[in-house]
């Protein structure tokens, strides 16, 4: 038996070694295994990247599994929700996730789009990019604020010095 957390004065806590999870997956690899693979684990994920958009492991574990269940449309869709979460960050990201994904992306003429915004990244606001399943797409153009400071909230400072 691996011990995960030793102490050899408090036996007690000495407990079993067991993977992470998120969900009840397993994630040490980027690769769903096969009793995983479901549009329903991908939902999960999904649902996981709106709360968390920079989680990018769930954003590969969810592009592998639409593209190992043989889903180009919604393989499209995870790839843009990765565009969108990396921004101008990551070009060596986006540049295998585009390669390897090219033919998924073909269908929907969204690899010669983004092949174009490499290096610069996209917008959430993009019309071209509001595919069913994209999660953090809003194709509405403008920034909405739902959230302004109030004068009550800040936080006084200094006096001024006249």
């Amino acid at each position: 038996m691996n011990t995960f957390i030793t102490a050899p004065g408090n036996p007690g806590r000495i407990r079993a070694s067991s993977p992470p999870a998120d969900f009840g997956l397993p994630v040490r690899t980027l690769d769903i295994t096969a009793a995983w693979r479901s549009p329903a684990t991908a939902t999960l994920l999904a649902a996981e990247i709106g709360r968390r958009p920079g989680n990018l492991h769930a954003h590969m574990q969810r592009i592998s599994i639409w593209q190992k269940l043989g889903n180009p449309a919604q393989t499209a869709a995870a790839v843009i929700d990765l565009w969108i979460a990396l921004g101008a960050c990551g070009i060596e990201l986006r540049t295998r996730v585009l390669h390897a994904h090219q033919a998924a992306l073909e269908q929907h003429n969204l690899d010669i789009y983004l092949h174009a915004r490499l290096h610069r990244g996209i917008d959430r606001h993009a019309p071209e990019i509001a595919l069913r399943g994209v999660v953090l797409a809003t194709p509405v153009e403008g920034s909405r604020a739902f959230l302004r400071p109030t004068a009550a909230s800040r936080i006084p400072g200094p006096a001024p010095t006249p």
